[in-house]
């Protein structure tokens, strides 16, 4: 009997577990007031690293960015975020702006477009 309610409470707490995470998960339902900025880097290990941060008016600074927003790590990682945006979202990609950011190459960014239009976000990339 011991046995059999340890297992139910095992197999109730990772049900629970699963649905927080798949909420967590869920794409946003309206767009963003004024839309979302996507920054791009390699880090020291040749990683390309992503930060999808809130758009506004004031310009970000390069350690506002690196440090106030959680990297997304790998383009992979950034076509599953991109997913999660609102559909209608204005993505906007301009590194030229700050130091210390830089585009990928054109094959990644291709990909990146593709992504944002198979998820229905608009994406502008400013060079």
């Amino acid at each position: 009997m011991k046995q059999l309610l340890g297992l139910i409470t095992a197999v109730f707490a990772m049900t629970v577990l699963q649905g927080v995470v798949q909420a967590e998960d869920k794409r946003e339902k309206e767009p963003r007031f004024k839309g979302v900025e996507l920054y791009s880097w390699k880090d020291k290990e040749n990683n390309w690293m992503y930060v999808l941060a809130e758009g506004s008016n004031a310009q970000k600074t390069e350690k506002e960015i690196r440090e106030e927003y959680k990297a997304i790590k790998g383009t992979a990682e950034l076509k599953k975020a991109l997913a999660l945006v609102a559909e209608k979202e204005q993505v906007f990609w301009s590194n030229h702006r700050l130091s210390g950011f830089e585009f990928p190459p054109e094959g990644t960014r291709k990909e990146i477009e593709k992504a944002a239009k198979e998820a229905k976000i608009e994406l502008t990339i400013l060079k």
